[in-house]
């Protein structure tokens, strides 16, 4: 009868699944109270978790996940299965070659005492670094032409300067380096973007060489005991270093975002004694060797691992078969659970899959204000409408486990956006997130994160966001080289940015302003063409407008940027 009721309500606006029309001002009328439909919801993913979450579910995946790593190096396959053994062959030599950089680094740093000096010029390249925004400040608040032009020809020539010095310091720390630095992240990502679904074998091995050579470059040292990876920061330098190409008349708010994430990380690395990078220098050339080794090993037939021995082919057998029963696994779940919410009421469709993409892709990051969350679920809500979202194809990995014909599958828009092949990279086998979805989060954190995000699925329901038309997202920060995908996704256009919920008592904060004692980062153009500056006070962001009149908080840009189709 509730489901009925749900349904006999759903709103006009969604007149078709294959339309692409936009939602209209009610996505379904709810007719029960917030608290009555919380208490619904509880309850049955209380009975979902007991029935697809019993004890040992989480333990089981974990051991199924474990025998699919294996050792964690990458094998490349051909099409029928085979190992790729030119690829093998080809990137040997390359690994060794690693080893040596690395052993040569190790090297560099044994024979030092300290790293005074490039702690030394660090703190003067983040002189000369603030010395620059200060040039975005006066060119911000000046209205004078003639002033403006000679602020910003001061700015672009000493940004010249200040680009050919921290050209040189990178340089000069090839210890923090990348091996084959500086490495094109970008490139990389597209070339393997390329070939990555290649069936044929031409294109099956392109895949593999794109993906042993990431493998190879995108790497870093850690601690013995494998915690504190510097992967990031030398991809992030990388980055940074191609970067210093691009002429700008001022810094760029993603490369001050960057460089001050790169400074930071690498004044920790230089507080601490060369010893310390010594070891974990060690650890990566360890690591290496044995990843020769087994490399070795598999081209020549015969593998040992564990004290155990194997013919190449009872490897790749093995794991095959990790991969399949991992596969067969986290699929049978998945299905499991879209059957199961299938057979809820569309209401409780939609806040399922609402949860559960909001813990997955943003958990509690926005805090208490949940903006974050809020626009993401209004992208769940415009992809609801999309054919290009809400359908699950047959030559989709779950289509086969559903036992459902196209038309019965057809009827389940919402879980058809969440299980969606290549678009939530928690729905992945290989994506650990994916035990949140048939084993939710049932911890005092968890509970309390899913009643916001139950709270925020039920007013968007009701009173979606209609003027946000995204339908796709990504965070720049998280990003290993910090790629942009919006240099990929050419077709979409970028949201424009918006300032966060208005600061209640900002009579601080004005005072502050008043005086100028804050730092100016940028500034920008909200949809409606209203001007805001973004500023530092101290060690908070605050946005406020160009006359500095109202303050609202940051929604930081690098964290989820938001991309809707051209009209």
């Amino acid at each position: 009868m509730f489901k009925s009721l749900l349904l006999l309500t759903l709103m006009t606006s969604i007149q078709s699944f294959g339309s692409t029309e936009k939602i209209s001002s009610q996505v379904m009328s709810i007719e029960l109270s917030e608290k009555k439909v919380m208490n619904l919801y509880l309850n049955k993913l209380n009975t979902f978790s007991k029935t697809y979450c019993k004890g040992g579910v989480e333990e089981e995946f974990w051991k199924k996940y474990k025998n699919f790593r294996g050792n964690g190096n990458f094998i490349p396959l051909l099409p029928d299965g085979k190992l790729d053994k030119s690829t093998v062959n080809r990137f040997i030599p390359e690994l060794e070659q690693k080893k040596k950089w690395i052993d040569s680094q190790r090297e560099i740093v044994k024979k030092r005492k300290n790293f005074k000096s490039e702690y030394k010029k660090l703190l003067e390249l983040q002189k000369e670094f603030h010395s620059l925004l200060l040039f975005k400040k006066e060119y911000f608040t000046s209205s004078k032409p003639q002033e403006r032009s000679l602020i910003r020809n001061k700015s672009k020539y000493k940004l010249i300067a200040f680009r050919n010095d921290l050209k040189k310091y990178l340089e000069s720390l090839s210890f923090l380096q990348s091996y084959k630095f500086p490495v094109d992240h970008f490139d990389l990502r597209v070339s393997y973007d390329k070939y990555k679904s290649s069936e044929d074998v031409v294109g099956k091995r392109k895949s593999n060489e794109v993906y042993f050579f990431r493998k190879i470059v995108q790497d870093g040292a850690q601690d013995l005991n494998h915690k504190r990876s510097d992967r990031f920061l030398r991809a992030t330098i990388d980055s940074i270093y191609l970067g210093l190409n691009e002429n700008t008349d001022f810094i760029s708010e993603d490369f001050r975002f960057d460089l001050k994430a790169a400074l930071d990380a690498i004044k920790w690395h230089l507080k601490g004694k060369p010893k310390k990078q010594f070891i974990r220098l060690g650890e990566w050339s360890e690591r290496v060797d044995r990843a020769i080794t087994f490399y070795k090993m598999l081209r020549d037939g015969k593998v040992e691992e564990e004290g155990h021995s194997f013919s190449t082919d009872n490897l790749l057998q093995n794991r095959a078969k990790g991969r399949y029963i991992l596969k067969d696994y986290v699929l049978s779940k998945e299905a499991d659970s879209y059957k199961f919410w299938m057979n809820q009421s569309t209401l409780m469709q939609a806040i399922y899959v609402i949860d559960t993409i909001l813990f997955n892709e943003v958990g509690g990051l926005d805090g208490r204000d949940a903006l974050e969350r809020r626009d993401v679920t209004q992208v769940v809500i415009n992809r609801l409408t999309d054919p290009e979202y809400n359908s699950i194809d047959p030559d989709e990995s779950i289509f086969d486990y559903l036992k459902l014909s196209e038309k019965e599958i057809a009827k389940n828009p919402w879980l058809n956006v969440m299980f969606k092949e290549g678009e939530f990279s928690f729905t992945y086998f290989f994506i650990p997130g994916n035990l949140r979805i048939y084993c939710p989060d049932m911890t005092r954190t968890g509970k309390f994160l899913r009643r916001e995000n139950v709270s925020i699925a039920l007013s968007l329901l009701q009173k979606p966001n209609v003027d946000f038309r995204a339908l796709r997202y990504f965070s720049r920060a998280s990003m290993l080289g910090r790629v942009n995908m919006a240099k990929i996704w050419s077709n979409f256009t970028p949201v424009s940015e918006r300032p966060g919920l208005k600061v209640k008592r900002s009579h601080y904060i004005k005072g502050l302003y008043k005086k100028g004692k804050y730092t100016f980062l940028y500034d920008f153009t909200d949809a409606q063409g209203n001007l805001f500056q973004v500023l530092k006070f101290k060690k908070n962001i605050y946005v406020t407008d160009k006359q500095g009149e109202h303050f609202y908080k940051y929604r930081n840009r690098h964290y989820f940027r938001y991309f809707e189709h051209p009209l």
